[in-house]
């Protein structure tokens, strides 16, 4: 795992910890303009995501010929023994799905030898590519992980954008928009962030939040200066609204292809009048000004909510009327199975104590 290029075949892979600033530039240009791009495949998310001891990034491109056909980042999670777990969220990112098989080959290949045991991934892909995806990762022998140790959403909702504001308006449900109309009588204000205090007010808030729910679970979300390092190269915003001068919610979005996607969102709500709303709506107007075409809500259940705070949650984003897509869930492929088996299940078998831990206080 130390970086040197393989020779696979017909395609050529490269696994680095770093790029140098060609390959660094083609790899950016590569996923900046994919169909599916996503932010978490970005080497900026590698910057902005929370550290962890045990985790480490590599970076994976996958040519034929001259041709750059496959593109990810690889999350890395070291165990025992030299062994380790790869994560590809909402990659490998290609630009033709037909392609995808042979990325994925190229890419089993590569982490095998740099002694990984499994790798977990799931491409980000809408519409009517997403069969072909499907069959691509069924074939490559990837089986998607049970639905309790799914770690990102595989459905979400999406507001189309490529439309006049009074159109986007009007399409949401009556109770957003009454929403948005209460929350500008009681004075209600929403501006873009600027500069070192309004992102120590916007950690504040995340902070806040975070203690007040501690059900909801935020470990994986960068802080304040995170999300700001992420929307400066990707593109996006981060807002916050104040009532009497006072912040009382943020929210963020980064872009990803020709869409955006909701990042972070915390609201302080009182006197029955939600900033939440105002702070949504002033993002799509924001985001569709970019030039995006959709807005993407960041996760629906795909069943009943679970709890009273999820349920809290889908029915503020379905009062926006959001279009419903199904992505891949996250899947996972063997590459070494004894060690797979006796690491992989140590780990997990730990993870489910400290959860029963937590449950019991």
């Amino acid at each position: 795992m130390d970086g040197s290029a393989i020779s696979l075949g017909t395609p050529f892979v490269t696994l680095q910890h770093v790029l140098d600033v060609a390959e660094a530039e083609a790899f950016d240009a590569f996923v900046r303009v994919a169909p599916f791009a996503a932010y978490q495949q970005t080497r900026a998310w590698t910057a902005a995501a929370p550290r962890h001891a045990r985790r480490g990034w590599l970076f994976f491109i996958c040519r034929l010929g001259d041709e750059i056909i496959g593109a990810g980042v690889v999350r890395s999670t070291r165990l025992a023994m030299g062994a380790w777990l790869a994560t590809l969220q909402r990659g490998p990112v290609v630009h033709d799905p037909a392609r995808l098989p042979m990325v994925l080959a190229a890419l089993g290949d590569a982490l095998k030898r740099a002694g990984c045991c499994s790798v977990q991934l799931a491409p980000r892909v809408r519409g009517r590519p997403l069969p072909l995806i499907a069959e691509a990762m069924r074939a490559a022998g990837y089986v998607p992980l049970a639905a309790d140790r799914q770690s990102l959403h595989h459905t979400t909702g999406i507001v189309w954008l490529d439309k006049p504001d009074a159109d986007i308006l009007a399409g949401f449900k009556q109770r957003a928009r009454r929403a948005i109309r209460a929350a500008d009588k009681a004075g209600i204000t929403v501006r873009a962030v600027a500069g070192e205090d309004d992102l120590d007010r916007y950690q504040q808030l995340l902070d806040r939040f975070a203690a007040e729910r501690q059900g909801y679970d935020m470990t994986g979300q960068p802080d304040a200066g995170g999300q700001a390092q992420l929307v400066e190269r990707c593109g996006g915003a981060m807002l916050l609204a104040e009532r009497d001068g006072v912040a009382v919610g943020a929210h963020a979005f980064v872009q990803q292809g020709d869409e955006a996607i909701w990042l972070s969102l915390v609201t302080l709500d009182r006197d029955g009048a939600s900033p939440g709303y105002p702070l949504l709506w002033h993002a799509m107007r924001a985001a569709a000004a970019m030039g995006c075409v959709g807005y993407d809500l960041a996760g629906l259940p795909e069943g009943e909510p679970r709890d009273a705070g999820e349920a809290g949650r889908v029915q503020f984003k379905t009062a926006f009327a959001p279009h419903r897509r199904i992505m891949p869930p996250m899947q996972m492929r063997v590459l070494h199975p004894l060690r797979h088996t006796v690491l992989y299940g140590a780990r997990e078998a730990y993870r489910q104590m400290r959860r029963m831990r937590v449950r019991r206080g």
